[in-house]
């Protein structure tokens, strides 16, 4: 047996109160606030520990950047507080490869010394928490392995959407679930910022009129009757955040930084992980690939639509090649890929749009290229990032809907079908947004109703076929 890794775990336990307080407290020593998902997961392990749930694998994909280790620590700093007497274990994994050069099985190995009895003869519960599981390339056959071995150990894990959600079919049937997590929405930065707490029920109330209401009417009636708790919620928030939203917030790691030209840095090697470790694992590429990949997404961020034709013209790379680049981009849901609306063959001749899953990953490639008169104009995009990825979240990862857009001159920004059932066709705009674009989408295209979401207040068309939803509104989904 490994002494020496044995030797490490054991100190990873005696001092693993130390290591959680650098994740779960800010540089002035205060606790940082949980996001949404902390109640979902804390409830997973409450229910194994309460006998009332058998889940005991959950794994929590999510970008880089979007606080998953956090999130995992401050889930074990709660056990160990509340919990003294479960044995728990705190790890990350890639600390471990860089290390030893070992995996899971070796540490399960080491840990069972540690306990001193097999995992197989375990009288008590024990609680592990790895943190970048995907440093382990067999890290889903170590789990399943592990999971069928033993009912008494509960597993929360974390790692990169490019390779976690990339698992085998084994540990996904009916053994792991997986918890997807994506950027803060505005709600939860303004809860991690200045513990604004969400209105209960509005963001539901909201969500449901715009998108499960029968027509325009239904729509425009319902959000009508949430005005006043929509302005409630408003009155404890400084409006100039939604630019900061849009600029940087939806990545929680940036609310610690003293300045956007650090945080453009942070998000700078934030990219450079993504390029170096996940990319790789997705495919092949060579290095001279890897070194195109950050001037991809600049072109990308000035000009979303670009086709691959041109992209293969400016970049000097076959065009098979940028194909996978985006493919194993849009993986560590770095990117959203919109297709057009239209048949197979129509659209395969189409480019796609690229939107950003975090709208200040944009945000950071503009501040290369622009100045503040720029950046004015260019903040449409940041915002269409924003509900691209609300979509994304609420919909395509629910697989209750696809996203398309109208790839007509003039077009809408969105289609959204959902669930086979209906088609709303969305326009979005920061300024004073008039209604030619989803006029034109909808005069081609069967809808149920058009949303436009833009700062025009609440109101409905004369032909009632199209509401402009505020975005008072939209920040509240």
């Amino acid at each position: 047996m490994n002494q020496e890794l044995i030797q490490y775990l054991q100190k990873q336990i005696r001092t693993v109160e130390d290591r959680l307080y650098k994740y779960t407290h800010n540089t002035q020593g205060g606790k940082l606030p949980q996001r949404f998902l902390f109640v979902k997961i804390q409830k997973y392990l409450n229910d194994f520990l309460g006998k009332i749930s058998e889940n005991r694998l959950i794994i929590i994909p999510g970008l880089r950047g979007v606080g998953k280790t956090t999130l995992m620590a401050q889930i074990c700093s709660d056990l160990i507080v509340n919990k003294k007497n479960v044995k728990t274990l705190f790890l990350s994994l890639d600390e471990v490869k860089n290390l030893f050069n070992v995996g899971i099985s070796e540490v399960m190995q080491a840990y069972e010394e540690i306990l001193g009895e097999d995992l197989e003869s375990l009288s008590e519960n024990v609680v592990i928490f790895f943190d970048e599981v995907q440093s382990d390339p067999t890290w889903a056959k170590a789990l399943k392995i592990l999971h069928d071995k033993t009912s008494k150990i509960f597993f929360c894990c974390t790692g990169s959407s490019a390779v976690v959600l990339q698992s085998t079919p084994d540990i996904a049937r009916g053994r792991a679930i997986f918890e997807r997590m994506t950027p803060m929405c505005f709600m939860e930065f303004e809860m991690v910022k200045d513990k604004v707490f969400p209105t209960k029920q509005l963001k539901k109330d909201i969500w449901d009129a715009v998108y499960f209401s029968k027509d325009a009417v239904e729509v425009y009636d319902k959000l009508s009757k949430l005005q006043s708790l929509v302005n409630n919620y408003w009155s404890k928030v400084d409006r100039r955040d939604m630019e900061k939203f849009l600029a940087y917030g939806s990545l929680p790691f940036t609310l610690q930084l003293p300045n956007e030209t650090i945080i453009n840095d942070s998000i700078s090697l934030l990219l450079d992980g993504i390029i170096k470790k996940d990319l790789p694992m997705l495919n092949g590429f060579d290095v001279k690939t890897l070194s195109q990949v950050k001037r991809l997404l600049f072109i990308l961020a000035e000009n979303d639509t670009t086709s691959i034709n041109k992209l293969e013209e400016i970049l000097g790379i076959d065009r098979l090649t940028i194909a996978s680049l985006l493919d194993a981009l849009e993986k560590a849901e770095l990117i959203i890929k919109i297709s057009a609306y239209g048949s197979n063959m129509s659209v395969a001749k189409k480019p796609a749009k690229y939107l950003f899953m975090s709208s200040a990953v944009r945000m950071s490639f503009f501040s290369i290229s622009g100045n503040e008169n720029t950046f004015s104009t260019r903040k449409g995009k940041l915002l269409e990032d924003s509900v691209g990825t609300h979509l994304y979240r609420e919909f395509i990862l629910k697989n209750d809907g696809a996203l398309r857009y109208d790839s007509s001159q003039n077009g809408a920004d969105f289609i959204l079908q959902i669930a086979n059932k209906k088609q709303i066709i969305i326009e979005v705009g920061l300024g004073k947004k008039d209604r030619k674009q989803i006029l034109n989408s909808m005069e081609r295209i069967d809808s149920d109703y058009g949303i436009v979401f833009s700062s025009n207040p609440l109101v409905i068309d004369q032909d009632k076929k199209i509401v402009n939803v505020p975005l008072d509104y939209y920040f509240l989904m």
